[in-house]
């Protein structure tokens, strides 16, 4: 038996773990806490009287199981040793999205080389496709003015996200390496899964403020020349 004190002790120190767990944004740190704080209550259940509160110990132990079972997935889905060794290359250029959304987006995506040149996106039109060039020579045709892009960017990102037809042809040469989604199933599987919506999204939407970044540099040094 412990004594009364130290049965305090334990009610203070599992509270004190378990309400500091909400200050944290974390959820690792906060579903951590959270269980050590129940370690705390368990022990205070089993030894507060001669005979064991079994069903408080049993609740506590439930609760603390399940916040475990949420940080293993969370500590899974972080974990770059979910996604198959022929992805990682591409998870690695891709960036700025975590290994399970990696693995949900690619599920539904199909990655393949181009035996001749393709036409992804048409200017006027809405494309049914989203793409991800990942290696290869892209052309884009804008107003009748053509330009190349690099590669490593999506395709056709402001269709998907808004609906508004394409703002620009893009045509990609043959061997060129692309992943496609057919937009209408991506949209459904990001409605359901807020995990994969927000970190497609946030993807997305870097993207095209790189695209943009990229459009303003390049305007800014054909006026330079043409200044000179």
């Amino acid at each position: 038996m412990l004594s009364a004190l130290d049965m305090n002790m334990l009610i203070a120190v599992g509270a004190f773990f378990q309400t500091s767990a909400m200050l944290f944004r974390n959820q690792i740190v906060l579903r951590t806490m959270f269980i050590v704080g129940s370690s705390f209550y368990v022990t205070y259940y089993i030894h507060v009287l001669p005979t064991p509160l079994w069903e408080a110990a049993t609740a506590s132990i439930a609760m603390a199981a399940t916040t475990a079972i949420g940080l293993i997935s969370l500590l899974v889905g972080r974990s770059k040793a979910i996604i198959p060794k022929h992805l990682l290359e591409l998870y690695e250029q891709m960036g700025n999205i975590q290994p399970g959304e990696f693995r949900a987006l690619m599920r539904c995506g199909a990655r393949r080389t181009l035996d001749r040149q393709e036409t992804l996106t048409v200017q006027g039109k809405t494309p049914t496709k989203l793409y991800y060039i990942e290696a290869g020579q892209i052309e884009t045709v804008k107003n009748e003015h053509s330009f190349p892009l690099p590669t490593g960017i999506f395709i056709g990102e402001i269709a998907f996200m808004t609906g508004a037809p394409a703002s620009a042809t893009v045509h990609v040469a043959p061997g060129s390496r692309v992943v496609e989604w057919d937009s209408a199933r991506l949209r459904r599987k990001a409605q359901r899964k807020d995990k994969l919506r927000l970190a497609l999204d946030a993807r997305l939407a870097q993207d095209l403020a790189n695209k943009v970044a990229n459009a303003v540099g390049s305007n800014h040094s054909r006026s330079t020349n043409d200044d000179g």
